[in-house]
C-alpha cells in the first residue's frame, strides 16, 4: 500500500539562540562554514529524499520578495540602483531575456555579476548586499529553469557567502532577510547536487536560527516565552509569515527525509501557529501553507502507525482538508498553493480511510484527488490516485 503523502511544498530570520533551544538540538548551535561549491557525496542512507508527487508549492513565495529580481519590471530604475560599471551588461542581459536569448541574457548578467562583485560595496549604496546579490538571484533562477542546478547552486552559493562575509551589525533586515532566503534556496537544492546532509542541516538550521534573530530584533523587550509565541510576534514591513515558515518547513522536511521526527514536529506546529493560528488574520495563500505543514504531520505521524497515531493522523489531515475547502470556496480565483495541498490533502484522507477499513470513502476521496489534479495540472497526482483506486478494486489475496 502506496504510503500517504507529505505537502513537500518549498518551497525567510531572530529569537536568540538560547531561545530555541526547545526547537533544535545543541548540536546545531555551531559556526556554520562558509559553503562550499564543490558537493560532496552523500551516504546513502541520508540522502535518500521522499518523492512526492506535488509540485514545489512554496518556491513561488520564496522567489516573491526574497529572490525576485527577474524581469525588467525590477530593472525599471536600474540608473540608479546600479554603479554605472554594470548597467550597461544588465541592460543588455535584460533584452536578451525579452527576446527569448536566454544564452544572451545568461552572458551579460554573469558578465554584470562578475564585474560587481569585484567593485567595493559602497558603490551600491543603500541596503547594497539587495541590489548586488539581486543580480545573482536573477541569474541564478534563470539557470534554475533551464535545468542547469549545478550552475545555479554555485551562484546562489557565491551571492549566500557574499553575505555572510560581512559583519551582521552592518546589514540592514531586508539584507538578512535575503541571506536566509538564500540559504533556503541553498537547501532545496541540496540533492540534486549531492550535498552532503550534515551540510544541508547546518544551512537549514542557520536560515531558522536567524530567522528567529530577526524576530527577536523586532520584538525587543518580550520574555523568552513571548519570544516563542509565533501567533502574536510582531512582524516588520518587509517581512511576512511566509517569510518564516517556509525555512522552518523547510528544516521540518529534512529532519522528516533523515527520520528525526522529534525535530521536525516542533517545526511544522511553529508554522502552523504561525500561519493558522495566529492573532493577525492571515490571507488565504497563507492558510493553505498551514494546511501543508498539517499534511506533512498527518504524513509523518502514521509511518509507524498504530491505532492512537492514525487517529492523530487522520485529525490533522481532516483540518487541513476542512481549511483548504473553505479557503477554496472564498477565493475569488484559484490559488496555487491552494489548489495543488487540496489534491495531496484529498489523497490522504483517502489513504487514511483505506487503512481505517472504509474502503466506500477511501474510493470518494481518491476520485476527488484524481480529479482535483487533473484540474490544476498534476499529471504525478493522478497517477497515484488512479494507482490506489485499481488497488481497490483488486482482490486481495
Amino acid at each position: 500500500m502506496s504510503s500517504i503523502l507529505s505537502s513537500r511544498a518549498i518551497r525567510h530570520q531572530r529569537l536568540l539562540l538560547s531561545n530555541c533551544r526547545g526547537l533544535l538540538p545543541r548540536t546545531h548551535h555551531q559556526h556554520l562554514r562558509p559553503l562550499s561549491t564543490t558537493p560532496e557525496v552523500p551516504p546513502s542512507s541520508s540522502s535518500s529524499r521522499r518523492t512526492a508527487w506535488v509540485a514545489s508549492l512554496c518556491l513561488g513565495a520564496l522567489g516573491t520578495g526574497a529572490l525576485a529580481y527577474a524581469g525588467y519590471d525590477a530593472y525599471i530604475d536600474w540608473r540608479d540602483l546600479f554603479p554605472a560599471e554594470v548597467r550597461g551588461d544588465l541592460k543588455r542581459g535584460i533584452g536578451a531575456k525579452n527576446k527569448g536569448d536566454l544564452e544572451g541574457s545568461a552572458y551579460y548578467k554573469r558578465k554584470a555579476w562578475n564585474t560587481a562583485v569585484a567593485l567595493p560595496i559602497a558603490e551600491f549604496k543603500a541596503e547594497p548586499y539587495l541590489r548586488l546579490t539581486g543580480i545573482a538571484a536573477d541569474l541564478a533562477g534563470e539557470l534554475e529553469e533551464q535545468g542547469k542546478t549545478e550552475e545555479a547552486f554555485a551562484l546562489y552559493s557565491e551571492a549566500f557567502n557574499l553575505i555572510r562575509s560581512s559583519a551582521p551589525e552592518l546589514l540592514s533586515g531586508p539584507e538578512r532577510l535575503r541571506a536566509v532566503s538564500l540559504a533556503v534556496k541553498l537547501g532545496q537544492l541540496a540533492e540534486s547536487n549531492a550535498l552532503h546532509a550534515e551540510e544541508e542541516e547546518r544551512i537549514l538550521v542557520w536560515a531558522v536560527e536567524e530567522i528567529l534573530k530577526l524576530l527577536a530584533d523586532n520584538n525587543r523587550g518580550a520574555t523568552d516565552a513571548e519570544l516563542l509565541d509565533f501567533s502574536k510576534l510582531k512582524l516588520p514591513s518587509w517581512m511576512t509569515k511566509t517569510d518564516i515558515s517556509v525555512p522552518l518547513q523547510e528544516l521540518g522536511d529534512f529532519y522528516g527525509r533523515v527520520g528525526k521526527l522529534e525535530y521536525a514536529l516542533p517545526l511544522y506546529l511553529q508554522g502552523i501557529t504561525l500561519l493558522v493560528h495566529s492573532e493577525r488574520p492571515s490571507s488565504l495563500e497563507e492558510g493553505c501553507q498551514g494546511a501543508q505543514l498539517m499534511n506533512n504531520i498527518a504524513e509523518l505521524v502514521i509511518r509507524h502507525p498504530t491505532d492512537e497515531r492514525q487517529k492523530y493522523a487522520d485529525g490533522w489531515a481532516q483540518t487541513a482538508l476542512t481549511l483548504l475547502q473553505a479557503n477554496r470556496k472564498s477565493a475569488k480565483e484559484p490559488i496555487s498553493t491552494c489548489e495543488h495541498a487540496l489534491s495531496v490533502a484529498l489523497f490522504n484522507a483517502g489513504m487514511l480511510r483505506e487503512m481505517a477499513g472504509d474502503q466506500q470513502r477511501a474510493r470518494a476521496f481518491f476520485e476527488a484527488a484524481a480529479n482535483q489534479s487533473e484540474s490544476c495540472g498534476l499529471d504525478e497526482g493522478v497517477a497515484v490516485a488512479n494507482e490506489a483506486i485499481t488497488r481497490l478494486d483488486t482482490p486481495q489475496t
